[in-house]
C-alpha cells in the first residue's frame, strides 16, 4: 500500500487551459543495474568523496543506458565514524524483507547505514513542458534519532531547490512516514531543467531507505486545451478592439 504525500501544490491539470497528457521525459527504476554483495567503500571515511563500484558488489553509481537515467553516489563525513568502509547493504536491490515488493519491477535502490551521508546526484534532465517529478520512497520503521535525517529534492532553474521530502529539524520517527511505500512529488510547471537529489544521513544498519520509480513528467496539450488556449486568445483580441 501506498501513501500520497505532495510537497508543494500540484497543478490541477484538468483545471487549467494548459491542461494535457502527461508524458513521461525519463525515468528510472533501478531494473539495469548489477545487484551483487555487500558494498564497502574503499575511500577515506575521514574525507567527502565520490562513491565508485565495486567489482562484484551492488552498484552504487549508474551511466544513462537510454532506457534508465543516470546517478553518481557522494558520501559526505558529517559524523566522524567510519562511513561505509565497514560494509553496508546500499545500492542496486532485490530485496523485500522489508518493503515487500516494489512499486515498479523488481529492484529498488537501497541506502542505509551511512555512518556519516550517503547521497545520490541524478542526470539533470530538461524540459520545455514540465510537470512533476515523482517517485516511491519506503522508510523502514525503527528507532531513528533526532540526528538522523532524509531529504529528496530538485534543484531547478536558477539553482532554486524544491523538496519532495525533508526531515532535517524533525524526528523521523514522529512523521508518520514509515513502514509504507510514499509517493513523492514535486511541482516543476514552468521549469526548463531539474537535477534531482537524494540524501539519508544515518548510524544504524536498521536506519534504511529504498526508493523506486522515479519519473519525470511533461505535459502534450489535449485537443480540447489547444482548443481553448486559441479560444482565450481570440476572446482577448476582441477584447483588446473593443
Amino acid at each position: 500500500m501506498k501513501n500520497a504525500i505532495t510537497i508543494g501544490a500540484i497543478a490541477a491539470i484538468s483545471g487549467s487551459a494548459f491542461a494535457g497528457v502527461l508524458t513521461e521525459l525519463a525515468s528510472t527504476s533501478f531494473e539495469n543495474g548489477f545487484v551483487g554483495d555487500q558494498y564497502v567503500d574503499t575511500g577515506d571515511a575521514s574525507m567527502d568523496h565520490g562513491l565508485v563500484n565495486n567489482a562484484g558488489q551492488s552498484w552504487v553509481n549508474f551511466v544513462n543506458d537510454g532506457v534508465e537515467v543516470g546517478f553518481s553516489a557522494y558520501y559526505r563525513n558529517t559524523r566522524g565514524d567510519v562511513g561505509l568502509t565497514d560494509g553496508d547493504f546500499v545500492g542496486f536491490t532485490n530485496f523485500t524483507g522489508e518493503v515487500g515488493s516494489f512499486t515498479d519491477g523488481v529492484q529498488g535502490y537501497e541506502m542505509q547505514d551511512a555512518d556519516g551521508l550517503m547521497g545520490l546526484q541524478f542526470d539533470t534532465i530538461g524540459s520545455t513542458s514540465y510537470q512533476n517529478i515523482t517517485m516511491d520512497v519506503f522508510i523502514q520503521e525503527t528507532g531513528w534519532e533526532s540526528d538522523d535525517s532524509i531529504r529528496i529534492w530538485a534543484v531547478v532553474d536558477g539553482g532554486l531547490e524544491i523538496d519532495l521530502l525533508n526531515t532535517i529539524g524533525s524526528d523521523i520517527d514522529d512523521l508518520v512516514i514509515e513502514g509504507s511505500w510514499l509517493d513523492l512529488t514535486a511541482d516543476l510547471s514552468g521549469m526548463t531543467e531539474a537535477t534531482l537529489f537524494v540524501e539519508l544521513d544515518s548510524n544504524s544498519g536498521s536506519e534504511s531507505i529504498y526508493i523506486d520509480n522515479i519519473v519525470w513528467n511533461g505535459a502534450i496539450p489535449t485537443p480540447g486545451a489547444a482548443s481553448l488556449l486559441a479560444f482565450g486568445g481570440l476572446v482577448a483580441s476582441r477584447r483588446r478592439r473593443a
